[in-house]
């Protein structure tokens, strides 16, 4: 049986659309997604066995060089793809590695292309995931999510989850949503200070986890590839821990009141503050704890902390400033002005070339995608797509 296919493909999750570049802005025709719709097979380890008509070639029999060759390039490009390059037959899959038996901290595995999408599904604990790449959407059975909330997705695409109280320690993870693999993390009660644990109870006003605990900006160092740093901004807070660890190191910071969404971009942390962008710079015990060092000035930019945002954002594996400021004017119309952060000279340069990606942004997070593939079937310079109701941030952004 077909995967149903719902009337309505909803955006990203996200609220303004931008397209990066120079020259002026103007609103923009409303989102035309794909119908595309696909299921990922389920990793298993028996499959139903090959029949294969009279006169046709078996493609089974390539050997296990072939196989394994292809197999590499198939998983350098797309982990859905190489989930979908063994499901094929016994043979495939015997001849290519299975993603379980390595650890869920191996980048080869993580379905970094993919974004999760906040439409609702008639199973609960079925969700659809975006291609920012080619535009594709799959649905995957995420079983976790019966007794789990979902408090970000990281760049590496994979799910921040916490167990539903009551619970008394609020057992975090991380789970890949398309290789099942699982990275068990400290509790939550470990890193929260001890007058926020009644967060951590069940809300008589109805209230989720999510909704206290945002988690956006989290994700995977890239300092040895086994540190994970998770991000509580609104309570100016950062946890690094490895998996098997009994607790977080703790880091606090201060944002200067300054509205801006943190990002972890080329398995570093960055965030914004009065003195500019700063990065997480992670130190041996010898040297002292981790802290954030500045890495790259604002030059003066004028922001006014009642109205404007600062949005920073990976686009085509650059890293972008986004300053969105309340024009003065007798409309009151946003703008937006784009700057690629230069970690070398330590500066942001404005962008007068547009990149061909459209934004969707958020006080939450943001995100990046191309409209080349069909994801973004329209023509617009700059669109805001509306008030929309947000999963990670709890409501109406």
């Amino acid at each position: 049986m077909s995967p149903s296919r719902p009337s309505e493909l909803k955006p990203p999750l996200g609220i303004f659309l931008v397209v990066v570049g120079g020259g002026p802005l103007r609103s923009g025709p409303p989102l035309a997604w794909p119908r595309l719709y696909d299921r990922i097979p389920v990793p298993s380890a028996h499959a139903p066995p090959t029949y294969h008509a009279a006169g046709t070639t078996d493609w089974s029999d390539l050997g296990d060089g072939p196989i394994g060759l292809i197999a590499e390039r198939v998983l350098a490009y797309d982990v859905a793809d190489y989930i979908r390059f063994r499901a094929v037959c016994s043979p495939w899959r015997q001849s290519s590695t299975e993603p379980r038996t390595h650890s869920g901290l191996d980048r080869r595995f993580h379905p970094w292309r993919w974004t999760m999408l906040r439409e609702e599904l008639v199973s609960p604990t079925d969700r659809s995931f975006l291609n920012t790449s080619t535009g594709q959407c799959v649905q995957v059975d995420i079983p976790e999510l019966r007794d789990h909330e979902l408090l970000a997705l990281t760049p590496e695409g994979l799910l921040v989850l916490a167990r539903k109280p009551p619970c008394t320690t609020t057992t975090l993870c991380m789970l890949n949503p398309l290789t099942r693999q699982l990275i068990q993390l400290p509790p939550l009660s470990s890193l929260v200070p001890s007058e926020l644990h009644d967060d951590l109870l069940p809300d008589l006003d109805g209230l989720s986890l999510e909704s206290h605990y945002k988690a956006w900006g989290s994700g995977i160092a890239n300092d040895d590839d086994s540190t994970v740093v998770l991000c509580f901004h609104h309570f100016n807070m950062l946890g690094l821990a490895k998996p098997g660890n009994d607790h977080w190191t703790l880091l606090d910071y201060d944002d200067d009141c300054i509205k801006a969404t943190p990002i972890m971009f080329e398995g570093r942390f960055y965030c914004i503050n009065n003195s500019g962008i700063m990065v997480l710079e992670k130190t041996d015990q010898q040297s002292g704890p981790p802290r954030l060092e500045l890495a790259a000035k604002l030059n003066n930019m004028p922001f006014c902390r009642m109205l404007d945002s600062y949005h920073l954002v990976n686009i085509c594996g650059q890293l972008v400033l986004v300053h969105r400021q309340m024009r003065r004017s007798k409309d009151y119309a946003w703008s937006y002005n784009t700057y690629r952060v230069d970690l070398d000279a330590g500066t942001v340069l404005l962008m007068v070339k547009s990149l061909g990606s459209a934004l969707f942004l958020g006080m939450c997070c943001s995100l990046s995608v191309s409209p080349q593939q069909g994801v973004v079937v329209a023509s617009f310079s700059v669109g805001m797509v509306g008030r929309v109701v947000l999963p990670s941030c709890g409501g109406s952004c």
